[in-house]
């Protein structure tokens, strides 16, 4: 008896294994400007012209997750350079109300901690305002960052346990957006690896107090970009920094990269870090101009002809992007930036200090609704990719 089970335990472990099938792709976008939009008027539309829920158009068509985005506080005075956004809008309350809406509708949540109060990015990763007044008010830098590094974990406690409270736990959270030079400047530059990573640990631990399924996305603009991601991922590794997903930003007029080139990228990232990919934003022209004319915040396709600056031309793209990313067994899904800022007068990338008029919405030409509201093409495919 004992002969026979070694036998088939030498069998067993000599015969292949099998691995789960991938789970349905992720395809969705970045929701976070909606009750902006809705307050100033905008009016979403389906494919037939029929105006309704924007979520529930989303939904109907396929989408199943959204990427939802926090600052600290928003309103005059909390921004930069003389800009802001607009009060009650990705806030605490907003993004909780709008949690509340997705999950209603059977979606996904990718969260995003901005620690900031406006827009961050490798320019401009500052902390929230309140907190730069709290930290300036201590004795030294010594005394500053270990209270930044408090501010981190309290911040994101209290907004998971918000979540959490609601039935909203986001199965994935990012710490920052786009955070390729570091974050919270200028105590978390990647100059300064040690204090950065400790950043991030503190982030990560809090996640996982109160939410421990929700997935760890760190996320870099770049998307393409080998050298830089390895560079940055090494030394994340070597401060003992954790994560679940990494998050590269794809756009072809940045990256000037096509899908087949982002795959091979993935290929590599994911084979060094045995990591799994979500791809954090992704966009293409539907029109070459915004709905006022002049040229929107993606100047060109990068390698892609310019004659795909069309409805058409946006869906092929899609239809290219979101087969590559379903036939991957490591990329999660893609978030779409930014699909419901459509053409409105009221709404602009920010707001101006003093007037309150808003700047130009340089994404209106982007989005997956036309410049009226209505769905464009590319929705139409949207749905094969997701089931």
């Amino acid at each position: 008896m004992q002969r026979r089970t070694l036998l088939a335990a030498a069998l067993a472990s000599a015969l292949p294994v099998a691995h789960a099938a991938k789970a349905p792709l992720l395809a969705g976008g970045d929701i976070s400007a909606l009750t902006w939009m809705e307050r100033a008027g905008a009016v979403y539309r389906d494919r037939d012209g029929k105006p309704g829920d924007c979520l529930a158009i989303l939904k109907r068509y396929g989408h199943n997750i959204v990427r939802i985005r926090l600052y600290d506080r928003t309103g005059s005075g909390t921004g930069a350079d003389g800009w802001y956004w607009p009060e009650g809008s990705m806030d605490l309350p907003d993004v909780l109300s709008l949690a509340r809406r997705a999950k209603a509708h059977g979606l996904q949540i990718q969260f995003s901690f901005h620690y900031s109060d406006f827009w961050t990015n490798s320019k401009t990763q500052d902390p929230p305002h309140a907190w730069r007044r709290e930290l300036s008010k201590l004795p030294d830098d010594t005394a500053r960052f270990e209270r930044l590094l408090a501010l981190v974990e309290q911040r994101t406690k209290e907004v998971m346990q918000a979540l959490v409270n609601q039935g909203t736990a986001p199965e994935f959270v990012s710490l920052g957006n786009e955070i390729e030079m570091g974050m919270l400047y200028p105590w978390g530059r990647t100059s300064d690896w040690p204090r950065l990573g400790a950043l991030l640990k503190a982030a990560h631990a809090a996640v996982k107090a109160v939410s421990p399924t929700s997935k760890v996305v760190l996320h870099l603009d770049g998307g393409g970009d080998v050298p830089k991601y390895r560079d940055w991922f090494d030394n994340a590794r070597a401060q003992g920094v954790p994560w679940d997903v990494i998050g590269p930003s794809y756009y072809p007029f940045w990256t000037q990269k096509n899908v087949a080139q982002l795959m091979s990228f993935c290929d590599t990232i994911s084979a060094r870090y045995d990591s799994d990919l979500l791809v954090m934003e992704a966009g293409f022209n539907f029109a070459p101009n915004r709905a006022d004319g002049w040229p929107g915040q993606l100047e060109n396709n990068g390698p892609y002809p310019a004659s795909m600056s069309s409805p058409e031309g946006q869906r092929n793209f899609m239809a290219e992007l979101l087969a590559a990313c379903k036939a991957h067994p490591r990329v999660l899904g893609v978030l779409y930036w930014d699909p419901i800022m459509i053409a409105n007068r009221r709404v602009g990338w920010a707001l101006k200090e003093g007037s309150g008029e808003p700047g130009p919405n340089v994404v209106s030409n982007t989005t997956l609704f036309d410049f009226k509201g209505r769905a464009l093409p590319v929705l139409d495919i949207w749905k094969q990719y997701t089931q």
